[in-house]
């Protein structure tokens, strides 16, 4: 076997943070793809990417292959504090610069470094950093004003996260602040700590208007790999946040391991259960293998380094193969546009690299059992289908003569969406929108497998809500059922570091500048961790009175989980 170069791409070096060209490559040796560089200072590094190298290829090619790469939003995004010139090139230049690829779907905001855990598996906590870092509540607010502002389209959802962002007792305030700017989602990432121990705060967050609680969930009932990732046994505190999330009301909590090999990734299977049973209130898992940070040897990094296709292989032994293809996260790119289009809501997409993560829909059936989508849909068929659909919408096309418009030729009244949209006003009393929906509609009935089934049983009310009545409203409803949304965000450090995935970030980081309290930065999340982080939070940091110590921390979450516990 003869080694095979897939790509090539720039990367770091690991010692000094500079530029350097890297390989992607399918080693002969292992079948691995790797990326290999070199440093003229500190010589050769090697890291592994997958263990699939035909998996690797085909996911290279699909999202081409399906349409949904091209990014109409970001030439050039523009936001009030206006765009970074060039200086240093990619990746030292964030804050964003004109090298910048896909519109930020995701603002991410470190509300606070100060947690109530001291976890090994940290990179934010200012009880290991030494310092705190804390933006005010207007401040807050400027950063989420700045996403909000971007021209042609805002960034539609918000993260809070930290460090721990339930120690703010201003979190509530925040989401409601959020939700007044209008982001569509607001989410809110957490130990579980806070809402474990109080009821009435997990109602707070919810009557705040929280649409999504992104919940840290290393393992199930397993003490000692809990105290391996997090110090501590967290299990019943894990169990009484989804309690009282299903008491409140609040549905769409996403489950989300760090998944370091060796020490957690035997609990894959039990995560996944766990979100099945209580697949009323969970709405998915989103895996995020560890990043690795510190020096270490090649040998240390291929026996710590945990892929994507190492997640892959172990999903599907735990659900017998239920995931047929694992999707790129681009794969849906232009159906979420279209379905934003037909709620006339501003439209977006997660466009993101090949490589940063997948997206599949894993169905619980009637009998408890996991089913692929793809047995009731033809997935690749849909998705080109709502391409082609997009494509007309964004050319203002209009579809030939259909049952639903039958002897009406819209073609022949030009092609002008307005147009369009007050001929069919006058004439059938259905708007352009409505015509498209409806057309998409028809060629959507194509893609649909075991339509009796989907139309007929209660346990898929979901689908037949979905293929009716296309929206992104019936697409988050759809997640609020016994469908499981099974992805991974595999977030980068200096190894494994390629800057044509961080040009296609989606996950900003929003920050105040600190040479000029009146701008924002905006850096993209593996850039954000990988560089510049310590330096602007040392830039920001405020006194380290209010930092607690890990063994002061360690004391009160044992204290705490001893006055939960069943």
């Amino acid at each position: 076997m003869t080694e095979e170069i897939i790509r090539e791409t720039t990367s770091l070096c690991p010692e000094c943070l500079h530029q350097i060209p890297a390989e992607i490559y399918v080693d002969p040796k292992t079948n691995w793809v790797m990326m290999r560089k070199n440093c003229k200072d500190h010589g050769e590094f090697k890291d592994k990417l997958s263990i699939n190298p035909d998996e690797y290829k085909w996911a290279q090619n699909f999202t081409k292959e399906i349409g949904s790469v091209e990014n109409n939003s970001t030439k050039p995004v523009t936001v009030s504090s206006g765009i970074k010139p060039i200086k240093n090139g990619c990746p030292y230049d964030c804050g964003i610069c004109d090298n910048h690829e896909s519109a930020p779907c995701i603002c991410l905001i470190d509300v606070t470094n100060k947690c109530n855990l001291s976890c090994p598996i940290c990179f934010a906590n200012a009880s290991a950093k030494g310092y705190v870092v804390q933006p005010t509540y207007d401040q807050i607010v400027q950063i989420m004003e700045h996403f909000r502002s971007m021209k042609p389209h805002p960034a539609p959802m918000l993260q809070l996260a930290g460090g721990e962002p339930t120690v703010r007792e201003d979190l509530p305030k925040i989401i409601r602040k959020a939700k007044e700017l209008g982001f569509i989602e607001v989410m809110v990432s957490t130990n579980g700590v806070r809402m474990g121990k109080s009821l009435e705060y997990t109602r707070k967050l919810h009557d705040a208007g929280v649409d999504a609680v992104y919940l840290q969930f290393d393992a199930t009932d397993d003490p000692e790999t809990w105290k391996k990732v997090r110090g501590v046994n967290l299990w019943p505190l894990k169990k009484k946040v989804i309690e009282h999330c299903r008491e409140v009301g609040q549905y769409g909590v996403m489950l989300v391991p760090t998944v370091a090999k060796g020490v957690n990734d035997h609990q894959i299977g039990a995560i996944l259960e766990y979100a099945k049973n209580n697949a009323d209130v969970i709405s998915g898992v989103v895996f995020q293998p560890v990043s690795l940070c510190g020096r270490i040897s090649f040998e240390e990094l291929m026996d710590l380094r945990y892929t994507t296709s190492d997640l892959k292989k172990a999903i599907n032994e735990s659900t017998n193969g239920a995931v047929t293809r694992f999707y790129p996260i681009a794969t849906t790119g232009k159906l979420t546009k279209l379905l934003a289009w037909f709620d006339n809501k501003p439209e977006w997409a997660m466009l993101s690299h090949k490589d940063c993560g997948f997206a599949t829909i894993c169905v619980v059936d009637e009998h408890d059992n996991w089913r692929p989508i793809e047995d009731f849909f033809d997935v690749e068929g849909l998705i080109g289908w709502a391409n082609k659909v997009y494509d007309m919408v964004y050319n203002k096309e209009v579809p030939k003569p259909t049952g639903l418009l039958k002897g009406v030729d819209l073609s022949k009244y030009g092609v002008i969406a307005e147009t369009v949209g007050k001929f069919v006003d006058d004439v059938t009393g259905i708007g352009y929108r409505q015509v498209m929906k409806a057309y998409f509609f028809g060629g959507l009935t194509k893609h649909v497998k075991n339509p009796e089934k989907i139309f007929t049983n209660k346990t898929y009310q979901s689908f037949a809500k979905l293929i009716l009545n296309p929206s992104l409203d019936t697409a988050g409803n759809f997640l609020h059922t016994k469908n499981l949304l099974i992805s991974c965000m595999h977030f980068q450090d200096a190894y494994n570091f390629d800057l044509n995935r961080v040009k296609h970030c989606l996950v900003h980081y929003g920050v105040i500048d600190p040479n000029d309290s009146n701008k924002v930065l905006e850096i993209p999340f593996c850039a954000m961790n990988t560089v510049h982080r310590e330096n602007i939070e040392r830039k920001l940091a405020l006194q380290d009175e209010e930092a607690e110590k890990p063994e002061v921390i360690q004391q009160k979450m044992e204290s705490l989980l001893d006055s939960i516990k069943e």
